[in-house]
């Protein structure tokens, strides 16, 4: 594999030999500009420069590297709420519509976006958010510990200068939301302030549904002197929701479900198959019609009344960028976050349906208290050596986190991370939801011990970006040294300690090459490792150790039309070793989780395409389209789940978004536009006892705009229909519904 990069840089070589551009001039110096994407010129949805890939701004068809940009103004046409609404039109990314932190990037799920350069564990509303960049493949020289498949990176709107001024927005919709949002900057020559604070109160489509969120922030930019720059971002957000991972998500066997033989023994799914000859057979290889006939799949059900989701984040980011010299340039970034949740929710053992539609389950208290502390430094030196040019970044990044974890110490000395009631059978048909608040609270157990996890980060890395042949062909190499580790400490002795405390050090290159074929049309390759952290543990307290991958892109990149066609289609390939998977079998054997099965290897293949195209000044048109080749498990210690195929997957996804915007004629002041995104099936789980797929689907989505004057401003009036023909979908890891149709009403002022 680390052949890769050299023998596609040898093979595009020789499209150097082409007539080169004129060379850039050595007078060239750094500019404090390029570390902001303030200065992106931007156009409606298409962005010609990104910062997230390497650190500084650069033009994303001269970077080696599969970038995605969604803009601020897409973010506002969509009328998007959740980072994860605007990311359903990446292609190669599946959203969750349980879970907003988990996103699966070609192929691999988990927690992996950023807020301006800093991880970010939850809470990705659209609150401020000027941009967001994917990044796809590991990132390993400015990532240190991220999933292969790639990092989201969304950029927060900065204080302006010499620039005064608002714009508020308020948004109402179906199940009553409500959504009201306004912003101020004040800008002089060189201090700038901007504010913002927002709120939403809703109901929602599913049972008991309800969410209430409050978001205060800004930022202040500082001009200290012309070649210095500091900025300060502060936020802080309050959210509590109807829990959404305790909707109804239940599987069962064809065999076994409905079946009287079934009934009568009252043994569950596993158990009567083993009894009846059926060993070989899946556990679970459809999901459960057990609900009233009108939603036989709890599609509206949320399992148990009360449940909730409280989170809450305070975040401060700190930046400072220094010009040393006409090609020096130093930066020191700082973040302070904490993230806390508490939520209620349906959980257990056995979740399944037994034979005659009965559920056995119970309900679980769980909390986290996450502080992260990071200090970030890096040298950016400009320099050139005959007719060639190189940028070269030195940085030293530190993080440590801490996260305190109450827990129920039971009766045989174990730390259980969370408070239970008791299980119980329910029929869904015939009995009404049970109160998920009283059947907690009728429980003995309490808050009477803690866990601290208390993880270290430190990563080196160094990046050389070069230019060769007046510009022609562009390199970037790149090496980051990571070190990571995890103590676990408790308050008294535990008989289940996490006994396997992940300690690793692991050196993460990253290779790439571009040629321009054109000026507006290039070639590139890219190669990449990254190391990733399981922070999970056993029921027994057995640690996960960090989990390896590489990848490669291959692919071409366009500006074509003067830029009004841009964008790249990519080969790409990525794998990920010892990675411990969760064991369904065992856990409901034993009604206690999580166990795992540890040691296995996933990988994927596939090719993405993304197209930005405005065939007028007035039209805009974005198109992606994702295809697995490959995508499954690859080797394992347990043979059984050798060729599953990958969680939450589909093999082809097509996405589209559309705007056109009346200029003239009566229709002056309209837009109108829309979008698709439609998906192949895809698995449920990549787990050998749970066969249950989520079927293809198409959903639609329409947009209306009105341009008019309010009190002598422009204003935007905006609907937006979601789910038009009301498409009953499942999609990410956790098998959850999609939203149903539904209406936004928006109105947004500047003044």
């Amino acid at each position: 594999m680390n052949r890769i990069p050299m023998l596609v840089l040898t093979a595009l070589l020789p499209a150097t030999l082409l007539p080169a551009q004129p060379a850039k001039t050595t007078e060239e110096t750094i500019k404090l500009s390029e570390f902001s994407v303030s200065a992106d010129r931007a156009s409606g949805y298409r962005a010609q420069t990104a910062i997230t890939a390497t650190g500084f701004g650069t033009n994303i068809i001269d970077t080696p590297v599969t970038i995605n940009v969604l803009t601020g103004e897409f973010v506002a046409d969509l009328g998007a709420n959740l980072q994860s609404e605007v990311l359903r039109y990446v292609p190669g990314i599946q959203t969750n519509p349980n879970y907003e932190s988990y996103i699966n990037i070609r192929g691999f799920s988990g927690l992996q976006s950023y807020r301006n350069g800093q991880y970010r564990r939850q809470l990705y509303s659209t609150w401020g958010m000027d941009r967001i960049e994917v990044i796809k493949g590991s990132s390993s020289i400015f990532f240190g510990l991220v999933r292969p498949g790639g990092v989201v990176n969304y950029i927060t709107k900065r204080a302006a200068f010499k620039q005064q001024g608002g714009d508020a927005r308020v948004s109402f919709g179906s199940w009553d939301f409500m959504k009201g949002e306004v912003n101020y900057n004040v800008g002089g020559d060189n201090l700038a302030v901007r504010v913002g604070a927002g709120a939403i109160d809703a109901g929602g489509w599913r049972d008991n549904d309800f969410k209430t969120e409050h978001y205060l922030g800004g930022a202040l930019a500082g001009q200290i002197t012309k070649d210095s720059l500091l900025t300060i971002d502060l936020e802080t957000v309050r959210r509590v929701n109807q829990d959404r991972e305790s909707a109804a998500v239940l599987r069962t066997n064809s065999r076994y479900h409905g079946n009287p033989a079934a009934i009568a023994s009252g043994l569950g799914a596993r158990a009567w198959l083993n009894a009846n000859g059926f060993a070989a057979v899946p556990t679970f290889d459809i999901f459960a019609p057990v609900f009233g006939s009108g939603d036989p799949y709890g599609r509206k059900v949320t399992m148990g009344r009360e449940t909730y989701s409280f989170y809450q984040s305070y975040t401060a980011d700190l930046e400072f960028t220094q010009k040393i010299g006409p090609s020096l340039v130093y930066q020191l970034q700082g973040n302070f976050a904490i993230d806390d949740f508490e939520i209620l929710r349906s959980i257990g053992g056995d979740q399944e349906p037994f034979a005659d539609g009965t559920v056995r389950f119970r309900f679980g208290n769980f909390a986290n208290y996450r502080d992260s502390y990071n200090l970030d430094n890096k040298l950016t030196y400009r320099f050139a050596l005959a007719d060639t040019q190189h940028t070269l970044a030195l940085g030293q990044e530190s993080q440590r986190v801490y996260q305190d974890t109450p827990g129920w110490f039971d009766t045989v000395g174990r730390f259980q991370d969370g408070r239970y009631g008791a299980f119980a059978v329910w029929n869904p048909r015939t009995q009404p939801l049970r109160n998920a608040a009283q059947e907690r609270a009728a429980s003995a157990e309490t808050w009477n011990i803690s866990r601290r996890r208390a993880e270290k980060l430190i990563g080196y890395y160094a990046g050389l970006q070069s230019e060769f042949f007046g510009g022609r062909l562009r390199t970037i190499a790149g090496v980051r040294r990571n070190e990571y580790s995890r103590n676990t400490y408790y308050e008294r002795a535990v008989t289940n300690p996490e006994i396997a405390t992940p300690k690793t050090k692991a050196n993460t290159p990253l290779y790439g090459a571009l040629v321009k074929l054109t000026p507006e049309l290039s070639a590139f390759a890219m190669y990449s490792e990254s190391l990733e952290p399981q922070l999970g543990a056993d029921a027994d307290g057995r640690g996960l150790s960090p989990v390896k991958g590489k990848g490669f892109d291959i692919g071409l990149k366009s500006a074509l039309l003067g830029g009004r066609l841009a964008g790249s289609v990519s080969f790409y390939g990525v794998k990920r070793e010892d990675i411990s998977s969760r064991d369904s079998a065992r856990e409901v054997a034993t009604a206690r989780q999580p166990w795992f099965i540890y040691g296995d290897a996933e990988e994927s293949q596939g090719l993405e395409f993304d197209l930005s195209y405005n065939p007028q000044a007035n039209w805009q048109i974005m198109l992606g389209y994702a295809h697995a080749t490959k995508a499954k498990t690859v080797t394992s210690t347990s043979p059984a789940r050798v060729g599953l195929p990958l969680a939450a997957f589909p093999k082809d996804v097509i996405s589209l978004w559309t705007k056109y915007d009346f200029r003239t004629g009566d229709l002056a002041g309209i837009s109108i536009g829309g979008g698709l995104r439609d998906s192949s099936s895809a698995r449920f789980a990549a787990d050998p006892n749970l066969v249950a797929k989520m079927p293809a689907y198409t959903t639609v989505d329409l947009l209306a705009q009105y341009r008019l004057k309010l009190a002598g401003r422009d204003a935007v009036l905006q609907l937006n229909v979601r789910n038009v023909f009301d498409e009953e979908y499942r999609e990410g890891n956790m098998g959850g519904f999609g939203d149903p149709r539904n209406f936004l009403v928006s109105l947004s002022t500047k003044f």
